[in-house]
């Protein structure tokens, strides 16, 4: 992949750098040790590592178990929103102020980081420490970058077909199997007067899920990825029929009212009641369920019948990466940490908060019944799912096409075009 120079820090952006200064946010560390060690008491390597505030309630007390067992190391944690994260370190990175240890997401999300020499290759220590015994495979292919490994595997997640059982039985209906045959299932629920699909279009993403699948319905896993890869042109037939497909399915209500506009968590909670018919997640929906109120195990769930062999699914793999900059000792201290978080013994432990784990192995329970179900169903083959795939300004082209085309503002084809063009301007530059 072409080298891409760091990004020029806006000025606009200097008071969020001293912000996050002023807050203690934690540049990496320059120092191994924390402490006087007064007393005679052995000096504490201190880790500092930034994560979403959304999993601060398993990973508090996760991260001060592994204190009280590596009594040697005190963790420092900040936690942020999800675009907080990602804009903080970004600026970050341009500042040279990263933490010794980050969360981030796969694909051109995480990859900007060891592309731009800002991360630890992880590739040694994984043979070492015998990654490919504990992590599933996927995962550990989707946290590569140019061949090398560049951060512990956290989270493996896979996209599947959700659907109320209660609906299914009410309606007399199974598992499609066909394209034809699930599109025959938006018209039954559409004439029995359910919505179809639970889509919030606001930010774009979830919406892309769908356009997504139809585009490796019409388009084969081969030019999918040659599509995500910037290796084809959008401007191509099957991208046109994605596009016709999505105007097809608005035009005939198969989505609610205004649901462009529609927050995605709001638009999925009628879902939870039986009154829509489909939403394409992952399995860390289990406890959104769970927390509405209604049991996981009411719901189904299958693979998008896109009429291929085999079915792929979207999927997409969460990490830790490690400063490349930090003191050896701490970096070593962050492999382990790292390592413990996304370790067996914990995951177990925490599972019904945990979400869906980059592990090989791990257990279950009544309130995460999807989340084996799905790791199993992913090892059938995947796709990186298009907004980790795609470099981030096609990413908002394509949801750009998405509502215009919705809203009747750009034809499916022009829709194609548009997308081809930014794909070729990020190309150029």
């Amino acid at each position: 992949m072409q080298k891409k120079r760091l990004t020029a820090v806006l000025a606009a952006m200097t008071a969020i750098v001293l912000m996050l200064s002023a807050c203690g946010g934690g540049a990496g560390s320059k120092n191994a040790a924390a402490g006087n060690g007064a007393g005679g008491e052995k000096p504490q390597t201190a880790v500092t590592i930034w994560v979403l505030n959304d999993q601060q309630a398993y990973l508090e007390p996760i991260i001060k178990e592994f204190e009280s067992k590596n009594p040697d190391i005190k963790v420092e944690p900040t936690f942020y929103g999800t675009d907080p994260l990602k804009e903080s370190l970004k600026v970050a990175a341009a500042s040279k102020t990263l933490p010794d240890m980050w969360f981030t997401w796969g694909g051109s999300l995480g990859s900007f980081y060891p592309e731009n020499g800002l991360t630890m290759d992880l590739t040694q220590i994984a043979a070492e420490h015998k990654w490919d015994e504990i992590y599933n495979p996927a995962a550990l292919d989707l946290v590569k970058f140019d061949g090398k490994i560049t951060g512990v595997p956290f989270h493996l997640a896979s996209l599947g077909v959700f659907y109320p059982k209660e609906l299914y039985t009410k309606l007399n209906l199974t598992p499609p199997t066909t394209f034809a045959e699930f599109e025959g299932q938006l018209q039954t629920m559409k004439e029995g007067g359910i919505t179809p699909f639970a889509v919030g279009g606001k930010g774009g993403w979830m919406l892309m899920r769908w356009v997504e699948q139809l585009i490796e319905l019409y388009g084969g896993a081969e030019l999918h990825d040659k599509l995500n890869a910037l290796e084809a042109s959008w401007d191509d037939p099957a991208v046109v029929q994605t596009f016709a497909k999505l105007k097809e399915w608005s035009d005939k209500g198969y989505f609610e009212k205004g649901f462009i506009t529609l927050d995605p968590q709001e638009a999925e909670t009628p879902l939870y009641s039986a009154q829509q018919g489909f939403a394409l997640e992952g399995a860390w929906v289990d406890l959104s369920f769970a927390q509405a109120g209604a049991d996981p195990n009411q719901f189904g769930i299958f693979k998008f019948p896109n009429d291929q062999q085999p079915v792929r699914m979207s999927s997409f793999a969460e990490m830790f990466q490690i400063n490349g900059s930090s003191d050896p000792k701490v970096q070593e201290a962050a492999v382990k940490l790292g390592e413990y978080i996304t370790g067996q013994e914990v995951v177990d432990q925490y599972i019904d908060q945990y979400g869906s784990p980059a592990l090989k192995q791990f257990k279950t329970s009544a309130q995460s019944p999807h989340t084996s179900e799905m790791a199993g169903m992913i090892g059938e083959g995947n796709f990186l799912i298009a907004d980790q795939a795609l470099p981030q300004t096609v990413v908002q082209k394509l949801f750009e096409a998405q509502d215009a085309v919705v809203l009747n503002e750009w034809t499916p084809e022009q829709a194609a075009k548009e997308i081809q063009k930014a794909a070729e301007s990020y190309k150029n530059n």
